[in-house]
């Protein structure tokens, strides 16, 4: 029922974000509370994508991740994108657009077209997340 909650995908959520944070050069200061955004978005996209749409999963794992990196901002007095950037990386749909490339390149162009689509409506899905977690939780420098 819950796949996505066993020890070993908590664990790569976690080391996954750690390493974006690395990436990213996070402050150390903030290191604990990136990782922790990257692996909600992680898993919390992973639960809802086995009881949801994929697009809709996204939508609400993004959508949580930014108001938290806003509030955590708020707090900090840092920008949201410390908190935001580790967590957003984990929904970009890059292996659905790799696979769709190469369907395409191969000649398979149903899956190419199925792959395209699912990675569109997950792009915009980050996309208007992003946009309605900073409208509901505006940055510092709005209010």
């Amino acid at each position: 029922m819950l796949g996505h909650l066993t020890f070993f995908n908590v664990f790569v959520a976690l080391l996954g974000g750690a390493c974006f944070g690395i990436l990213f050069k996070i402050p150390i200061r903030y290191f604990v509370h990136s990782t922790v955004l990257a692996m909600i978005a992680k898993l919390g996209a992973g639960v809802l994508a086995e009881r949801t749409h994929n697009g809709f999963a996204t939508f609400v794992s993004a959508f949580v991740v930014c108001a938290i990196s806003h509030v955590f901002a708020r707090a900090s007095g840092k920008p949201a994108q410390i908190f935001l950037i580790p967590g957003i990386m984990f929904l970009v749909p890059g292996t659905s657009i790799y696979k769709a490339f190469s369907g395409a390149m191969t000649g398979d162009f149903n899956s190419a077209m199925t792959l395209s689509a699912q990675a569109i409506v997950v792009t915009v899905s980050i996309s208007f997340a992003l946009l309605l977690a900073n409208w509901i939780v505006p940055s510092r420098k709005s209010l």
